[in-house]
């Protein structure tokens, strides 16, 4: 596995690796954003376009309070907004976001920070909500062309609870 957000590693993974990553990401459009870059260096290698599975991952929190599940996941996304959002090339922001979200979470006030970021920016780059609202991500993603789709830490306001649910009650939901 390859782990990358660029063109030029993505396609140096279509040449050698069996998946690559994108962390930090729930976003549909970067899936076929990296199938493309992959297969620049799959076919360099003779390999089929699509020879490498293409995975996603990010910060997930599920509980059956969907309210303060997005507000701890806005929370969690505020820390790192300002570096994964200028990687994805699919994604505009709203103007002066990410300046007041760094501002904030470099004043100690990640969760002021987070409550800045507004649902369209949070879906793309966290699961978050109920287990059906984190299923419907999830299966953006699968329906896309992901591999696999990694639900990250914190996983719920409680890890239990959230692996819980993920387990119980996302998973089941997902078809591919």
């Amino acid at each position: 596995m390859v782990g990358t957000w660029g063109a030029q590693t993505a396609a140096l993974a279509g040449e050698v690796a069996d998946e690559l990553k994108v962390g930090g990401s729930a976003n549909p459009a970067m899936v076929g954003v990296m199938r493309e870059w992959t297969a620049v260096g799959a076919r360099r290698a003779g390999r089929p376009d699509d020879a490498v599975g293409i995975v996603v991952g990010a910060v997930t929190v599920v509980d059956e309070d969907g309210a303060a599940a997005r507000a701890r996941a806005r929370t969690e996304v505020a820390m790192y907004l300002a570096v994964v959002a200028g990687l994805d090339p699919t994604v505009t922001l709203p103007d002066g976001l990410l300046p007041e979200v760094t501002a904030r979470v470099d004043a100690g006030d990640s969760e002021g920070a987070g409550r800045l970021v507004p649902d369209e920016v949070l879906d793309l780059f966290a699961f978050s909500g109920t287990p059906e609202q984190v299923a419907v991500q999830a299966q953006l993603l699968v329906d896309a062309g992901a591999s696999r789709v990694e639900f990250g830490t914190p996983h719920g306001l409680t890890d239990d609870r959230g692996v819980e649910l993920i387990g119980t009650r996302v998973l089941p939901l997902l078809h591919r």
